[in-house]
This record gives structure tokens, C-alpha cells and sequence, in this order.
């Protein structure tokens, strides 16, 4: 492939997560790579000293690519086709690294973890070429599939148990299960499985059927708790992003800023979720970004006080998400002590931003008049409850993401996901307990 080809090529690449295969004269695979920036990945191709990739660039006679919505479809749909193609030169560039795999073992209650080595084991997945970020695809999973890691049984309910990490029963050394919890255990490690052989679209949809069945026979409780798992992997497919690099976040320069006309660079970034249904155990929660990255120790979560005027919207008789919000937002700004954000993203539409605006302005006008207030991004989703687009304050006409860079496009869309996983947690735990 010349250097011409190639460059023409990646003009066409987009600048978002996928996988990209360079092929032979005959078509036939020589390497199959990921990248959570195609064009980006493909390029930095053109500008490498290492002798096997120039070796396989100029074997190759074509180059194909497919778009994914995330990092974690990427990786998945990588592991699938060079499972299947074996392509050479993807075991010549590894740099003597092992591929990992998941496997799942024989136990009563199945354990998952990864190995270099799968031999010996019948129940594997893979290989993936990024242990990291395969890793983290897992702790992800887990979130709405809870299975166990306990090494040990033991008295009393685990941790991972008391934050919705694992179902609990699996790991009691008087265990007291039954043919139903045991059951639901083995659906949760089938639907890991499922998902990570590349059957999400098929999974999704049995999980749909069994959502609706269960409040067409009245169980409304599961059917709500179902919809909330689907909703979650959905967003975890179509939103999360696995970024690795903290230099190249802390070292880049946010379009943003020239968007919003801010006269100084976004550094902290806050976002703010919701989550209740009907109005019961309502939850919210503040998460709070650095240069880009998560910071846990800004991590705030909220139990919204039972108000009339909060609980239920008394025309419609549902909940009131813009009057908790409000509450939340007042709430974080009555805690002088916590750092102010320059920049404020809630999850919602124009209603939820002029909520946050009333009641930030109010207090800048009141306690901080020097200070310049952050500005306000509020974030709507599509039908398939995917990021859209954003309204920004002070600008009439919302925002379509696809304006935005694929650095702030992703950033939005991390934060609005953490801080919806943060809320929805601290909601289940709120539910759990009421249940005992």
C-alpha cells in the first residue's frame, strides 16, 4: 500500500471508536486493529519507525473500517473477527505481549476473571489485544449483572453485595439458596457472556419480551428494575468510552471554551442526575471532572427531602425531576467549602436549565456578585435514550452533539453517564433497604 493510498484513506476515516483491517492481494486479513479514534490510530501509521508495521503496510493492498458507538463495542467486535480471520501479522506486532481472555469456571456460582492462558479452560472468550480496557469492560458489566469474586466463603453479606456488585447468597458459607436465586445467578454470568461474544442486540431484545411480560403479569417492581438494567447497558454501549491516556486529557485545550466564550479554560467540570420511580426513594447525585478525569473525592450524593411540591407533578402525577433538581442544586451551592465549577452539565432539557440557572444566578447574586458563575449545559437524549443534543445557556436554539469535537462530544457523554450510574446506585441502595 503506498503512502498515497493510505493518506487518501484516512481522510475518510471518522474520528470516533471502531476497527480498522488492512488487507492483502488477495484479500486476506493481515491485521486487524482497534482505536478509540480511527483516523487518529490509522494515521499515526504513516509516522512509524517500527520495521513490522512498515512491513505490513506495504504488504497490505486495501483497508476497510467499521464505526462503533464506544470503545467497549470495539473491543469486543475486534476479539470476534481476529478469532475468526487469525490474521498474521496481529501475532507478529504484538511485542511479545499474550492476548487475554475471559474465562468462566465450573463452580456451582460461576467465577469470571482473565488469563493470558487459556488452556485447559473450555469456557472462554476471546482473544482480546487490551487487557485494560477488557478489565474495565468487566467492572462495567458487573454494574448490571452482579456475580461473585469472593476467593472465600463467610459469615456475613461481602461488600461487593452491599453496593450492588454481587448478589450475595453465592458466597455464604450457610448458604440458603434456592432453584430460583441460583437461576438468576446463572442468567446474569449468560447475559456477560452473551454480550461479550457479540450478542448485545439479541440479549437486549429477549430482555425487552421479559420486561414486558413481567408488567403485563403485574410484577411491576422486577419489570422496573429490568427496564433499569437495559437501560443502563444500553448507555454503557452507546456512551462509555474507555480513555486511557491522563496526559493527553490534561494537556488538551477544550473546544468548549471557545463555544461557551469563556474567558478561562474549563479545568472542573460538575455533572448532576436524577433518579426516582414515581417519585419514591429519589435520589440525586454530583459528580465532578478534572482536566477530564473523574475525581471520586468531589463525588456528592443527595436523598431528596419529601415535599409536596418535589415528590409528584400534581397535574400530571409524576415525578417532579425539575423541582428535585432544583433542590439538589441548591443544596451543593449552600456548601461554600466544595470547589466551584466553571462549568455545570445536568441531565435534561430547557426546564432543568432554567431550574439550575434561578437558583446558581441567585446565588451569585446574593453571596458572590465578584465571582463570575459557571455556565450551564443541560443534556437531552434521543428515543433510544442516547446523548442528542445540549442546551446552552444563554443561547436560544439547543446544540446538536455532532457539532461539538470528539473529545467534547465523549466528555459530556462521560460525565452525564457517571453521574446517572452515581445516582441510580445510591436510588437501589435507598430501594434495598426500604425492602428489609
Amino acid at each position: 500500500m503506498t503512502p498515497c493510498y493510505l493518506k487518501n484513506k484516512i481522510r475518510n476515516l471518522p474520528q470516533e471508536s471502531g476497527i480498522y483491517i488492512f488487507k492483502g492481494p488477495q484479500k486476506e486479513h493481515l491485521y486487524i486493529g482497534k482505536a478509540a479514534n480511527l483516523k487518529s490510530r490509522v494515521l499515526s501509521y504513516l509516522k512509524t519507525e517500527d520495521v513490522r508495521i512498515q512491513k505490513m503496510v506495504s504488504l497490505a493492498k486495501s483497508l476497510e473500517y467499521v464505526a462503533t458507538d464506544s470503545d467497549i463495542e470495539a473491543l469486543i467486535l475486534e476479539s470476534q473477527l481476529i478469532k475468526k480471520f487469525r490474521p498474521s501479522f496481529n501475532i507478529v506486532m504484538r511485542d511479545d505481549k499474550q492476548y487475554s481472555f475471559v474465562v468462566f469456571s465450573d463452580e456451582k456460582y460461576q467465577k469470571i476473571f482473565t488469563t493470558h492462558q487459556p488452556q485447559g479452560h473450555e469456557k472462554t472468550i476471546g482473544p482480546f489485544t487490551d487487557a485494560g480496557a477488557l478489565k474495565t469492560t468487566l467492572r462495567l458489566f458487573r454494574r448490571i449483572f452482579p456475580y461473585c469474586t469472593c476467593k472465600k466463603p463467610h459469615n456475613n453479606f461481602c461488600l461487593n453485595y452491599h453496593i450492588g456488585k454481587c448478589l450475595g447468597f453465592c458466597c455464604l458459607k450457610k448458604q440458603m439458596t434456592n432453584n430460583q436465586q441460583l437461576t438468576t445467578y446463572r442468567k446474569n454470568i449468560k447475559e456477560i457472556k452473551d454480550v461479550l461474544s457479540g450478542k448485545k442486540e439479541s440479549l437486549i431484545k429477549n430482555l425487552e419480551k421479559e420486561m414486558v411480560q413481567l408488567a403485563k403479569s403485574g410484577d411491576l417492581e422486577k419489570a422496573i428494575e429490568l427496564r433499569n438494567k437495559i437501560s443502563d447497558l444500553k448507555r454503557i454501549f452507546e456512551n462509555a468510552k474507555i480513555i486511557k491516556n491522563s496526559d493527553i486529557l490534561k494537556t488538551h485545550r477544550s473546544g468548549l471554551e471557545s463555544l461557551l466564550k469563556l474567558q478561562k479554560p474549563i479545568i472542573r467540570i460538575e455533572g448532576y442526575d436524577v433518579s426516582n420511580v414515581q417519585g419514591l426513594h429519589a435520589t440525586g447525585s454530583m459528580v465532578t471532572f478534572i482536566h477530564g478525569q473523574p475525581d471520586k473525592n468531589f463525588y456528592r450524593k443527595f436523598k431528596i427531602l419529601k415535599k409536596k411540591d418535589v415528590s409528584l407533578r400534581p397535574d400530571l402525577n409524576r415525578p417532579n425531576d425539575t423541582a428535585m433538581l432544583r433542590e439538589i442544586i441548591s443544596r451543593r451551592f449552600n456548601h461554600p467549602e466544595w470547589p466551584f465549577p466553571d462549568l455545570i452539565l445536568i441531565d435534561g432539557g430547557k426546564a432543568q436549565l432554567n431550574a439550575a440557572y434561578l437558583v446558581i444566578s441567585n446565588y451569585y447574586t446574593t453571596f458572590l456578585k465578584k465571582q463570575r458563575a459557571p455556565l450551564l449545559i443541560a443534556l437531552t437524549k434521543d428515543e433510544k435514550h442516547r446523548g442528542d443534543k445540549i442546551y446552552i445557556q444563554d443561547r436560544k436554539t439547543p446544540l446538536p452533539l455532532t457539532k461539538l469535537s470528539p473529545f467534547d462530544k465523549n466528555l459530556l457523554l462521560a460525565i452525564d453517564s457517571e453521574a446517572h450510574r452515581f445516582a441510580i446506585g445510591y436510588y437501589r441502595k435507598l430501594h434495598r433497604k426500604s425492602l428489609k
